[in-house]
């Protein structure tokens, strides 16, 4: 067994998610309210649509197997039906349908966002789940991503692959547990070290992590899975794929890192985190001082040291096993506790 890996085993269960009995029924009780009530709702944009037209699929961490524990819950449920984006090219109409299927005064109120409807539940006046609901139009053989905010001038129908991105994911994972686990612990490191963000646009997406974490995973499984050892490794080479310029003082400048969509639109997931050099710049900070720690952990051959600074980058949900004492120490312990 390698250093710590029982701790990290333990540690990936702790954290690991998956769809609750309650987030099941909420799901399937939106997605009856819009069978039932959507297709009228078009009407009054003189869209034709039956309930027998409507598709929907799981998106995102659930459908994959790699969400883990949050405060908020969050998953992606696709809505798919044919139509026409040459005939009815405003996708702003077709998500206000969505919306107002899901409405009911004074308990339920959703929101158009730009990529999505969005239907969240609050407890104590605070949010602890939500369920976005993507609407894609099927045409001509493609999908098509409704974006566009409900009184955005900027709107779309963007050609998208939302099946075709979870089989990407699917077949990565296929018999590699250690890279799911991989892609689990460096989402638990975005929710430690972004916790305290107010601005959405410098937290990296989680579909770009997981990306970055197929892209440049390290497997480390000679003689049984190495999880710290596989787990430095990725996140190293995510930070060597980094570019970086500094000044002649040696401060970081610049940081740019390339993480395309590998299904179309093969579009850039870290385009809102460009808006300001300084959300990349750290990005990069974070995930060179997680590397740094990692390897520290690496380095020391005491579990009990080496796991301290595991939980530098995990938090302390990770278990730091108790210190080993020597053999002096326990000759001496008996003879003090017997003589």
């Amino acid at each position: 067994m390698k250093k710590l890996q029982k701790e990290f085993i333990e540690f990936n269960k702790s954290i690991k998610c998956s769809e609750t009995d309650a987030l099941i029924d909420k799901r399937d009780m939106l997605k009856k309210d819009i069978e039932d009530k959507f297709p009228d709702n078009c009407k009054k944009y003189g869209i034709e649509i039956n309930k027998s037209d409507l598709e929907f699929i799981n998106q995102g961490s659930y459908k994959i197997g790699t969400a883990i524990d949050s405060d908020n819950v969050d998953i992606d449920y696709a809505v798919i039906f044919p139509l026409d984006i040459n005939e009815f090219n405003d996708p702003r109409n077709v998500k206000k349908a969505v919306r107002d299927s899901l409405f009911i005064e004074n308990k339920r109120i959703p929101k158009i966002k730009e990529p999505c409807v969005t239907v969240a539940y609050h407890e104590n006046d605070k949010e602890y789940m939500h369920i976005d609901f993507p609407v894609y139009a099927s045409n001509n053989g493609l999908l098509y991503l409704g974006r566009g905010k409900e009184h955005s001038e900027s709107y779309e129908w963007e050609n998208a692959d939302p099946k075709g991105l979870s089989e990407y994911f699917l077949n990565e994972f296929k018999d590699r547990e250690q890279l799911k686990r991989i892609v689990r612990y460096i989402k638990k490191w975005k929710q430690i070290k972004y916790q305290n963000s107010n601005n959405s646009h410098e937290v990296p997406p989680s579909v770009g992590l997981t990306i970055l974490a197929c892209n440049y995973y390290f497997e480390y499984t000679y003689e049984g899975d190495d999880d710290l050892s596989s787990f430095y490794y990725t996140m190293r080479n995510i930070k060597n794929a980094f570019t970086i310029k500094t000044d002649e003082y040696g401060e970081i400048t610049s940081a740019d890192i390339i993480c395309d969509l590998p299904v179309v639109p093969y579009s850039d997931v870290f385009y809102k985190m460009r808006q300001s050099k300084d959300h990349l710049i750290n990005f990069y900070k974070k995930i060179n001082k997680a590397v740094n720690n990692l390897k520290e952990a690496i380095n020391l051959d005491e579990e009990h040291e080496a796991a301290k600074y595991v939980r530098e980058v995990l938090g302390d949900q990770f278990t730091v096993p108790e210190k080993k004492t020597s053999s002096t120490e326990t000759s001496s312990k008996s003879e003090y506790n017997y003589g």
